[in-house]
């Protein structure tokens, strides 16, 4: 027995020195703190910031949990950024959008799942606008005053021979 107390030991030493992987007490691991959730509404105003700011909108919907959506942070950010995302941008931001609804079903989250609703329904409009239209689309271009179409079935009579 005092061969296998030693091996635990051991096995116990053998980690990084702030991890420890097993309690002989049961104490749990300090919880880690969520990034996406804010502490203050200062916090999420600089996350808004950072986020509409950035460049790099890899954020875009990567999922989070209810707490992180419950925020509202990346749901005014959709909205804020919706006729600068790009048609494929949009998409996914929809998506994020229907994820954060189905993900804020406590009653606790209903503020947010409203919001996500809000956002979702101007963020489907938006792509609706830019890109649902169709490259092979019938439409003739519209002339300003003394414009003319370059094609034969345009010309005038007098330009048939």
């Amino acid at each position: 027995m005092s061969g296998i107390a030693a091996l635990v030991c051991l096995a116990g030493c053998a980690g990084p020195v702030d991890e420890v992987p097993f309690t002989l007490f049961g104490q749990p691991k300090p919880a880690v703190a969520d990034p996406e959730v804010c502490d203050t509404a200062q916090d999420c105003a600089v996350r808004l910031r950072n986020l509409v700011k950035n460049a790099n909108r890899d954020w875009i919907g990567v999922p989070q949990s209810a707490d992180g959506y419950s925020n509202g942070t990346r749901l005014f950010a959709y909205r804020a950024l919706r006729r600068k995302l790009t048609c494929g941008e949009l998409q996914l931001a929809i998506e994020d959008t229907k994820a954060a609804m189905s993900t804020l079903e406590k009653a606790s989250y209903e503020r947010a799942r409203a919001l996500a609703a809000e956002v979702m329904r101007e963020l489907a409009t938006e792509r609706g606008n830019r890109c649902n239209r169709r490259a092979n689309s019938t439409e003739w271009p519209r002339l300003t005053a003394g414009q003319r179409l370059a094609s034969p079935l345009a010309r005038g009579k007098d330009d048939c021979a």
